[in-house]
């Protein structure tokens, strides 16, 4: 019984609470417009844009005779795993830096790319970020020909193919001002409930009646009410007083 009574107590307290966010509802929307706006303008004026291009790589080896077989593309595959690892070791990198003649070391070069091979496939992707879409280009192009000039002779492999060489991008890739704006907009809706709901848990003020029932298990005999006409015609009083003394 005890149960039932709590679960009912906690169903009315979602509801009141529930009421109670409907009739804030227009500082709900404010914040809601205010995260918005704000993040939005963050990611305008404070996240420079990134570009990103892309160059590929097709890795195979082939038999004396010319033709592929299935060893070969085996081989092929496990190589692309190698190149992957390779790719990014500091040699490399600092081949990059010195063909480019970039003021940055290795460890920060290597941020700038990202690796991938996709499944069952044999085609190395080197993607290149920068703030520069042209910078990112040349990235992506030069560590593929640092690659398929280095790697071989360490590897002792056949030089792989450019598949693909890399682009100037022609919009940025971050930040996204769509994915900043709803992230702002939830998080201004989010913050103020959760301070209107606070301020709604810790408010034992006696408001009405019904109150004094719920929290102390009594009810009132009767209830005085606020008359909103009493404190018009009072003011009303006071005015004509002022004025007749004026006289």
């Amino acid at each position: 019984m005890n149960q039932k009574q709590s679960n009912d107590e906690l169903e009315i307290d979602l509801l009141e609470v529930a009421g109670m966010l409907l009739e804030k509802w227009h500082y709900l929307l404010v914040c809601f417009l205010a995260g918005a706006v704000l993040f939005n303008a963050f990611a305008f004026f404070g996240i420079k844009p990134t570009y990103e291009s892309t160059a590929k790589l097709y890795i195979v080896t082939t038999s004396e005779n010319s033709v592929v077989n299935l060893n070969d593309l085996n081989l092929g595959t496990s190589l692309t795993s190698d190149y992957e690892q390779l790719m990014l070791s500091y040699p490399v990198l600092d081949k990059v830096i010195k063909k480019l003649d970039l003021n940055t070391t290795s460890e920060n070069l290597k941020k700038a790319y990202t690796l991938t091979n996709p499944d069952d496939t044999r085609i190395l992707e080197i993607k290149a970020t920068s703030t520069d879409p042209e910078k990112a280009k040349e990235l992506a192009d030069t560590m593929a020909e640092v690659a398929m000039d280095y790697l071989p002779d360490t590897m002792s492999a056949m030089t792989p193919h450019f598949a693909q060489h890399a682009k100037v991008a022609d919009h940025k890739a971050n930040p996204s001002y769509g994915k900043y704006t709803i992230m702002g907009a939830l998080l201004g809706l989010i913050a103020c409930a959760g301070v209107l709901i606070a301020g709604y848990l810790m408010d034992d003020t006696i408001h009405s009646s019904e109150d004094m029932e719920k929290y102390f298990d009594l009810v009132p005999l009767t209830s005085i009410p606020d008359s909103d006409l009493f404190i018009e015609s009072e003011s009303d009083m006071k005015k004509t007083r002022k004025r007749r003394g004026r006289r």
